[in-house]
């Protein structure tokens, strides 16, 4: 499931519209027909391994 941002009116919804969550496919067809533009899902930071004050 992807989620999309909308750069034209789409059924009825405006442009700057999420659609989150439709299938792949349907997310492709509207990146190919110019509609939108898929989202990309934000990966969690990487935990840093901080070393504390006494460790030399």
């Amino acid at each position: 499931m992807t989620n999309v941002l909308l750069t034209r009116k789409y059924k009825g919804r405006l442009a700057g519209e999420i659609l989150k969550d439709i299938p792949d496919t349907e997310a492709n067809g509207l990146v190919t027909l110019g509609l939108g533009e898929i989202l990309k899902e934000e990966q969690p930071a990487p935990k840093k391994t901080g070393k504390g004050a006494d460790a030399e």
